[in-house]
């Protein structure tokens, strides 16, 4: 009987944990299959978020893990670490690692079960190197590994010819964290040389969803601009294939998984060089960097105009981010190595 692994996470969203974990549900090696579960099985998104603070459901999500029966439990965020601590309670006797997906806590209850859980973790996992060197400081002799965030191999779809256009994209979480806000205020720098420039954001309402519709409104470019919500890695691509940016401020990041997804479509990366960007990216080779400094927009704004009008130089800039990727292990063969080695008793 094949042991059984599974992935707790609070709900079946679409940020890159959940996105992730999707490319290695039912996946199997050496006698080991993954499996996914969630705290919340009907949230979907941000809508029914309320649940998700419920503590009952917290308990019934427990029993659910220990009926399971699992072998080993990978816990990703807060809810799922508090779910897993619930779980010993109602009999789960499994290991259970640790996997951190961001280089900061999110609030205070984030930061206070994160560390409650490396302690008494079998393991700590990081979506990156920079995640698991800066979210915490990790217990005396606990293993702890870089999980490889590459999920599945795109196949470009933005041409190298014709020439690169003022047509920029953005996909993930409408967040603080990606400062949805600073990347629309950034396109208007933009706009402004380049009334020809277009944006579209893609993604689940963080929280400033309607905070962007109103800048939008108010302050425009609002024939420039789209916000389609959520969108399938199909559609996603459909929408990169028009575009030659990247665009994204991000306040922090782990691993930013949709630029990873960026590069091997073909886009020039516009971004802030922070969590693990800063370790796979370059400024001038195959991405432009954003200071962290908002302040400093204007010099961000110069440059990606500049190399829109150096389509040489944005064509080899191109090359660069699409090659960047290539013979990196895939997340599911890595998670289920790692899973391997824990149940094996070497880490």
């Amino acid at each position: 009987m094949a042991r059984k692994v599974i992935h707790l996470m609070p709900y079946d969203g679409i940020g890159g944990v959940e996105l992730a974990a999707a490319t290695a549900e039912g996946r199997s090696r050496n006698g080991i299959r993954l499996e996914r579960m969630f705290v919340f099985e009907t949230v979907r998104d941000r809508s029914g978020r309320g649940a998700t603070f419920d503590p009952r459901a917290f308990w019934r999500a427990a029993g659910r893990l220990a009926v399971a029966e699992p072998d080993l439990v990978i816990l990703s965020l807060w809810r799922a670490v508090i779910v897993g601590a619930l779980a010993r309670l109602r009999g789960c006797r499994a290991p259970m690692v640790l996997f951190l997906h961001n280089a900061r806590d999110a609030h205070r209850l984030d930061r206070w079960t994160t560390r409650l859980a490396a302690r008494h973790a079998a393991a700590i996992w990081a979506d990156s190197r920079t995640t698991l060197d800066t979210r915490l400081t990790i217990p005396d002799g606990k293993p702890a590994r870089v999980i490889s965030y590459l999920t599945r191999r795109l196949e470009p779809v933005r041409a190298s010819e014709p020439a690169p256009t003022p047509d920029f994209v953005f996909w993930g979480r409408l967040a603080d964290q990606k400062a949805p806000l600073r990347t629309l205020a950034l396109f208007r720098r933009i706009h402004r040389q380049r009334p020809d420039a277009r944006l579209v954001m893609m993604g689940p309402d963080g929280g400033l969803r309607r905070q962007l519709e109103t800048a939008i409104a108010e302050a425009g470019p609002q024939e420039a601009v789209a916000l389609p919500g959520p969108a399938s890695a199909d559609e996603i691509a459909a929408r990169a294939s028009k575009a030659s940016f990247y665009l994204q401020t991000s306040r922090y990041e782990g691993m930013a998984l949709s630029v990873v997804e960026a590069m091997q479509l073909g886009l020039v990366p516009a971004v802030t060089p922070v969590g693990e960007i800063s370790r796979y990216t370059q400024d001038g080779r195959d991405a432009i960097w954003i200071d962290p400094d908002p302040a400093r927009d204007d010099e961000a704004a110069r440059a990606i105009l500049a190399l829109i009008d150096a389509p040489d130089t944005w064509r080899q800039m191109q090359q660069r981010a699409l090659t960047r990727w290539t013979g990196n292990a895939l997340y599911a063969d890595d998670i289920l190595a790692a899973a391997e080695s824990v149940l094996a008793g070497e880490e």
